[in-house]
């Protein structure tokens, strides 16, 4: 290849990486994406979460069980929400796979406490996942580890008072 055409496909490589989106998700087809899919049971075992792939390929979570079917988000900062039921309720938005089983810049809303925080995802194992919720900065935030839920009813016994 003569010197030019050299330098100009070298000029288009660098030109198209310059515009590569950063934010971009790794493969679909990385086993630590797919590893995160599926049921997980909340750090205080009231909860299950379902994580899936969303249209926009962001990965989000979503209630589908825990130990209070008709629990509403009593909690939520918007006072017209407040009636609506947690079951069903997409509480983790917009993680995107980073690759080595870690997932960033997306959010989860704590229905506890009303508060939507910024998220960081981790895969420990195939039935451990490490999330890390913060305001501001990563250091100032608060980490759960879920486990995988492989139960067949998505209600779970109510806890002891």
């Amino acid at each position: 290849m003569s010197g030019w055409k050299q330098l100009l496909v070298v000029g288009f490589a660098v030109a198209s990486a310059a515009h590569a989106d950063p934010h971009a998700s790794a493969p679909a087809n990385d086993e630590g994406a797919a590893r995160v899919l599926g049921n997980w049971l909340t750090a205080d075992r009231d909860g299950i979460v379902q994580i899936s792939v969303a249209a926009d390929g962001t990965y989000q979570g979503r209630i589908v069980g825990g130990d209070n079917p008709h629990r509403q988000d009593s909690n939520d900062p918007d006072p017209g929400r407040r009636g609506l039921q947690l079951r069903g309720m997409i509480i983790m938005h917009g993680m995107r796979y980073e690759g080595d089983g870690k997932f960033a810049g997306g959010t989860i809303y704590d229905p506890d406490s009303g508060h939507t925080y910024k998220c960081h995802l981790e895969v420990l194992d195939n039935d451990r996942i490490k999330l890390h919720g913060y305001i501001g900065f990563s250091l100032l935030g608060r980490s759960q580890v879920w486990t995988r839920y492989l139960g067949t009813s998505m209600d779970l016994p109510a806890a002891p008072p």
